[in-house]
């Protein structure tokens, strides 16, 4: 398993992040609405996102090297209920099918079940994007019998969610047998690299 570490964003990520959205092919399961068109619609959508601390964190997926290679998040926080959404994309495609994705999924996991007491974690996944429903599976989702909100998601979105419960005993072990993954990279909580959102006007599923 390729080894990752993850640092909450800043707005000097928007170029890089910019870049991944603006390829077809990363793009084409963002979600139900379109990706920034411009540099400056990203920088704006990420500072939305660090003004809602609250609701949201996101992160920098980097790779052993330290180089960023996609984006990661929870939206939707609920802390009196214990649940969120999460999303997740590898924006550069030489590094898809090789593990980074359900790597990051499962840090990002560990994040929302031990540091921030969560008690489900779930998602929304087109049914065509079969690389993330791989991946999903991987780190411990499954489907779920849950009803989405009206007019969040569309019919050919697949459901799926992980309890804590069930993800504790998978976190030290992954499907090789090893850790699944380092853990979050750390920043000072109250400068402006906290809190990406897997998705807030958009989702971020790869």
């Amino acid at each position: 398993m390729p080894r990752i570490s993850l640092r909450p964003i800043r707005i000097s990520d928007a170029e890089v992040c910019f870049r991944w959205v603006s390829d077809p092919d990363v793009h084409r399961f963002l979600g139900l609405l379109q990706p920034a068109r411009t540099l400056e619609q990203e920088r704006a959508w990420i500072a939305g996102i660090l003004a809602d601390k609250e609701h949201q964190r996101g992160f920098i997926v980097e790779d052993e090297d330290g180089r960023p290679i996609g984006t990661c998040g929870l939206r939707g926080i609920d802390s009196e209920a214990g649940t969120a959404f999460l999303g997740i994309m590898i924006g550069e495609k030489r590094l898809w099918d090789k593990g980074y994705g359900t790597v990051a999924t499962s840090g990002l996991l560990e994040y929302a079940f031990h540091d921030l007491g969560l008690r489900e974690v779930r998602l929304s996944c087109h049914r065509d994007n079969r690389r993330a429903l791989r991946c999903y599976e991987k780190a411990g989702f499954r489907p779920s019998s849950r009803k989405p909100e009206r007019g969040r998601v569309r019919l050919e979105d697949v459901q799926m969610a992980v309890e804590r419960e069930a993800w504790l005993p998978r976190r030290d072990v992954g499907e090789d047998g090893e850790s699944a993954g380092e853990p979050l990279g750390r920043e000072d909580e109250h400068g402006e690299a906290e809190g990406r959102g897997g998705r807030s006007s958009r989702e971020r599923v790869r």
